[in-house]
C-alpha cells in the first residue's frame, strides 16, 4: 500500500493513537480501509451494524440522530462510529458528508486487539465514550440504563471528611478510598466538595501550606441531585455545569456521589466489556474478580428488557469468554499442547441458552494422534479450567459431565464410536447422554475436530427412526405441569412445595422436542428456535406448530426472567421455581395455555413416531 507511511504518520498525531507503539501503530495503518464520499454521502445509518471505527482524514461531515438532532459535527482527525463499535449494538447515529470527504476505516477487530494490548489506547476510547454520553442533546430519548434512577448508580456511601481537617487528611483518605473527589460536612452536615483538580490548582498551584483546612479550599453548597431523578438527568446536569461530580440527596441528607465514571458505566454494561476485561487476566483469581460484576450486570440487562433468547445469550458469551481465558491460562502453565484438540461445551451453554443458573457440561475431543500420555496434559488441563469455572460461580455439574472425567476426554475416533453406539444401540444411559452431547459446540482449540463429529451424528441419526422414536418416548419425562380441568400441578414437598420448575417442565419439553425434529431432518443446528424453523422448513413440522412453539418458549423464558430478576434485586441465588401465586390471573392464563401448546407438540412427536 503506497499510501501507508502517510497513514501511519495521520495516525501518529491522533489523540490516542498517539499512545500506541510502533508496532501496534504499524497494525493500525495496515488495518485501514479509505472510503471517498461525496458531499451529501450518507456513511453511516441507524440502525446498521458497524464493524469499524471511522476517522475523518479530510473533509467533514455530521451525525443526527433519529430526531435529526445534531450529535456531532466532524472534520480532520474527528473519530466517529466508536460507540455501536464499542458496544456492539446498532448505529444510533446517521453520518453524511457536508463537503467531498476522505475517511479511514479501521477494522473493529484490530481496533479490540489494541484495546486489549494498549490500556492508554483502551481508556481513552472509554473516557470519550462517556464524554459522548454526557454530550448528547437534551432531547434524546434515553432508555434502558440511562432511564434508571440516580440511587441505582451509586456504588459506595459517601466518602466525607470534616471540613475542619487539613488538605493533607482529606488527600490521604481520598488516596486511600481510591476517590477523586470528597465531600465535605461542617458540623455533621454536608456543605461542599474539595476534588483532585481543586487540590492541584488551588493548594500546590497557589503554595498552601497542607495544614489548611479543607474547608478553605473545597466548592461551597454544591450542585446536587435528587436520588429519585433520572440518570440522564444528572448526565444533563453535569453536562450543563460542566461539572465531574454529583453528590446525591435523598430526603435532605447525602447519601453518595456520581462522578462521570459512573455514566461510564451505563455504557459499558454490555457483555463486550466484560469479555474484554476477562481476556486481559493472566491469572484464574483475575478471572473470578471480573466474573463477580456479572450478576450485576445479567439484573441490568434484564431491567432493560432483556427478554430470554438475549439473556441466554449474553450469559453464553461471558461463559465462552471465561472458558476461552482459563485453556490460555492452562496452556501457558502447562505449555504447548501435545496434540490437536477442542474444548467443547454441551447443554444449555452449548445451545446459547444459559440462564442466570447454570451448571457445567462440557468435554474434550482430541486429536486421533492422542496417546495414553498426552492425557495427562489434558487432565490436568480439564482440572484447571473446570475449577476456574467453578469458582467463577458455574458450579460443577452434578452428574460430573465435564472434561476433567476421562470418559469425557476422548480422542475424535472414540467419540464417533460412542455416538454411533449411543444411535444404533440406545439404552436408558444413552439417551441421557444424547440430550446432552447432541448439543455440542466448539468453544476452544480446533473447531473442525466438532464439525467432523456433528457430521457423523447427523448421518447416524437421521436414518435411525428407532433412535429418534425413543428418543422422543425419552422426552415425555418432561411434561408441562398441567392436570385434569388444566390445573397447575404443583411440587408436593421440599424446599421448593407449591411451586412450578417452569425449567424442567416448561423450557426442557420445548427443549426436547426442537431437538428430535432436527435430528429427524437431518439438521445439526444448535439453538432451539433455529432448530424449530429448520424442522418447519425442512417438513418435519408445520410452519403454525413451529411458530407456536417459539411463542409458547418466549413466554415461559419471559417468566423466568422476571421471576429471576426479582432473586436477583432481592439477593438471593436465582432458580427456576416460580410460585403461580406471583402471578396475575391473565398470566397463569397465559402460562397453561402455553404449557397446553406443548402437550399438543409433545402429542404430535409421539403420533410421529407411532408411540402414541
Amino acid at each position: 500500500m503506497n499510501e501507508l507511511p502517510e497513514i501511519t504518520r495521520f495516525l501518529s498525531d491522533l489523540p490516542g493513537f498517539e499512545e500506541l507503539d510502533e508496532k501496534q501503530l504499524n497494525a493500525a495503518a495496515r488495518a485501514i480501509q479509505i472510503g471517498y464520499y461525496k458531499a451529501g454521502s450518507q456513511v453511516l445509518t441507524i440502525g446498521d451494524s458497524n464493524m469499524q471505527l471511522h476517522i475523518v482524514r479530510s473533509g467533514a461531515l455530521e451525525l443526527r440522530n433519529a430526531e435529526g438532532d445534531l450529535v456531532m459535527r466532524g472534520a480532520e482527525g474527528d473519530v466517529f462510529g466508536f460507540p455501536s463499535l464499542m458496544n456492539m449494538a446498532p448505529l444510533r447515529n446517521q453520518s453524511v458528508t457536508i463537503e467531498d470527504s476522505l475517511i479511514y476505516h479501521l477494522d473493529g477487530q484490530v481496533f479490540a486487539e489494541l484495546r486489549r494490548k494498549n490500556d492508554r489506547f483502551d481508556t481513552y476510547f472509554i473516557r470519550l465514550l462517556s464524554d459522548r454520553l454526557l454530550a448528547r442533546p437534551a432531547t434524546t430519548r434515553l432508555h434502558g440504563a440511562e432511564g434508571r434512577a440516580v440511587s441505582q448508580l451509586i456504588t459506595r456511601s459517601p466518602v466525607a471528611i470534616e471540613g475542619t481537617s487539613s488538605i493533607q487528611d482529606a488527600a490521604r483518605m481520598m488516596v486511600n478510598e481510591r476517590v477523586s473527589a470528597i465531600l465535605v460536612t461542617c458540623d455533621g452536615k454536608f456543605c461542599g466538595i474539595a476534588t483532585d483538580r481543586d487540590l492541584r490548582q488551588r493548594v500546590v498551584a497557589q503554595g498552601l501550606p497542607i495544614e489548611t483546612p479543607i474547608g478553605k479550599i473545597m466548592t461551597p453548597n454544591p450542585i446536587s441531585i435528587d436520588a429519585e431523578d433520572l440518570a440522564y438527568e444528572a448526565a444533563l446536569t453535569m453536562m450543563q455545569n460542566k461539572i465531574h461530580h454529583l453528590p446525591v440527596m435523598a430526603d435532605g441528607k447525602l447519601i453518595g456521589m456520581v462522578s462521570r465514571s459512573d455514566f461510564m458505566r451505563i455504557e459499558t454494561e454490555h457483555p463486550l466489556y466484560l469479555v474484554n476485561d476477562i481476556a486481559k487476566q493472566t491469572t484464574v483469581q483475575g478471572i473470578v474478580e471480573a466474573c463477580k460484576r456479572l450478576p450485576a450486570l445479567v439484573a441490568s440487562q434484564i431491567s432493560a428488557d432483556a427478554d430470554g433468547e438475549q439473556l441466554g445469550k449474553f450469559i453464553t458469551t461471558i461463559t465462552d469468554s471465561v472458558t476461552q481465558q482459563l485453556c490460555r491460562i492452562a496452556e501457558s502453565e502447562l505449555g504447548s499442547p501435545p496434540c490437536r484438540y477442542v474444548w467443547v461445551a454441551l447443554g444449555s451453554q452449548g445451545r446459547h441458552e444459559q440462564s442466570a443458573r447454570s451448571d457445567q457440561d462440557n468435554a474434550l475431543v482430541l486429536d486421533d494422534s492422542a496417546t495414553e500420555q498426552d492425557d495427562d496434559y489434558f487432565k490436568a488441563l480439564a482440572r484447571i479450567v473446570n475449577d476456574g469455572l467453578n469458582d467463577c460461580g458455574y458450579v460443577y455439574c452434578p452428574g460430573d459431565v465435564m472434561a476433567s472425567n476421562p470418559d469425557w476426554r476422548k480422542p475424535l475416533k472414540t467419540w464417533k464410536k460412542y455416538f454411533n453406539k449411543w444411535i444404533t444401540v440406545p439404552e436408558a444411559k444413552a439417551l441421557m447422554h444424547a440430550n446432552i452431547f447432541f448439543d455440542l459446540r466448539a468453544v476452544y482449540g480446533e473447531s473442525g475436530l466438532v464439525d467432523e463429529l456433528k457430521e457423523s451424528i447427523r448421518k447416524d441419526a437421521k436414518r435411525n427412526e428407532l433412535f429418534l422414536a425413543l428418543m422422543a418416548k425419552n422426552a415425555m419425562n418432561f411434561q408441562p405441569p398441567l392436570g385434569f380441568f388444566r390445573q397447575f400441578v404443583l411440587e408436593k414437598s421440599g424446599e421448593h412445595k407449591n411451586t412450578l420448575d417452569i425449567k424442567k417442565h416448561g423450557i426442557m419439553p420445548i427443549v426436547e422436542i426442537a431437538r428430535i425434529r432436527a435430528l429427524a431432518a437431518g439438521e445439526v443446528r444448535i439453538t432451539t428456535r433455529n432448530r424449530l424453523r429448520a424442522a418447519a422448513k425442512a417438513g418435519e413440522l408445520t410452519e403454525s406448530d413451529a411458530a407456536n412453539l417459539i411463542d409458547a418458549l418466549d413466554f415461559i423464558e419471559k417468566l423466568r426472567v422476571e421471576h429471576q430478576n426479582r432473586q436477583l434485586h432481592a439477593g438471593k441465588r436465582p432458580d427456576n421455581h416460580l410460585s403461580p401465586d406471583e402471578l396475575s390471573s391473565l398470566v397463569r392464563h397465559n402460562l397453561k395455555s402455553a404449557f397446553n401448546q406443548v402437550n399438543v407438540s409433545q402429542s404430535a412427536l409421539l403420533n410421529r413416531f407411532h408411540l402414541a
